[in-house]
């Protein structure tokens, strides 16, 4: 091989590198993940604030016994830190209390020190939506040491705590990781959790068929 096109080679290669950094950046290390759909062994105060329940498309999820007091709060019980400076918290939420200021989701750190999201304006960093079927939220702060990871049901706006609907709230697939992207602290992201129609499914395994179909003819 002539030193050119070794150079050639090197060169390609480098691109290469350089363009799979860019299609797949550093993966974010998980600090915690819990189904939120079994036990609450990774939990404080499970008993007195928190339980797995039906949820209401037929699996299970998070919801709260308490409402409206530090004897509500389900905490860790490990606390966190992230070595790149920012954190990111997902979850999957299903909130179903009928009033539009909130169900009174409330998410913070330092044990329920600092409530840095809600879907209730009440002292919060950052707000989502509520929605009557299951969404994803997904939201980056800043951050090199949260302490312990707290949930609460609050259970009405901020200025009436008169809506006593019990199970209004749950929660599933709940994940913390350090943000090593370029994702911008204070990014809020909510979509809905999409499920599998019966047509696409359809439309999947026809085309797998024929994957398989063409491979055989290649054989």
């Amino acid at each position: 091989m002539t030193a050119r096109c070794r150079y050639t080679l090197a060169l390609t290669a480098a691109v290469l590198a350089a363009v799979c950094s860019l299609t797949h950046p550093a993966a974010a290390t998980v600090l915690f993940s819990d189904s939120l759909e079994g036990t609450l062994s990774q939990w404080t105060n499970p008993a007195s604030a928190g339980e797995i329940v039906a949820a209401p498309d037929g699996g299970n999820a998070l919801t709260f016994d308490l409402r409206q007091g530090g004897s509500s709060l389900l905490t860790t019980n490990s606390s966190f830190t992230s070595s790149t400076g920012s954190f990111t918290l997902t979850f999957e939420i299903y909130t179903n209390c009928g009033h539009t200021s909130g169900c009174g989701a409330f998410f913070a750190s330092d044990g329920g020190g600092q409530w840095f999201l809600s879907d209730t304006s009440f002292g919060s960093d950052a707000l989502f939506p509520d929605a009557s079927r299951w969404e994803t939220i997904s939201y980056t702060f800043a951050g090199t040491s949260i302490g312990k990871l707290a949930i609460e049901d609050w259970n009405g706006s901020p200025h009436s705590q008169a809506y006593p609907n019990a199970g209004a709230i749950y929660i599933r697939d709940l994940t913390l990781t350090d943000d090593p992207t370029s994702i911008a602290d204070g990014t809020l992201t909510a979509s809905t959790t999409s499920v599998p129609e019966p047509a696409s499914m359809t439309l999947l395994g026809i085309s797998l068929f024929g994957l398989a179909a063409i491979r055989r003819k290649h054989a």
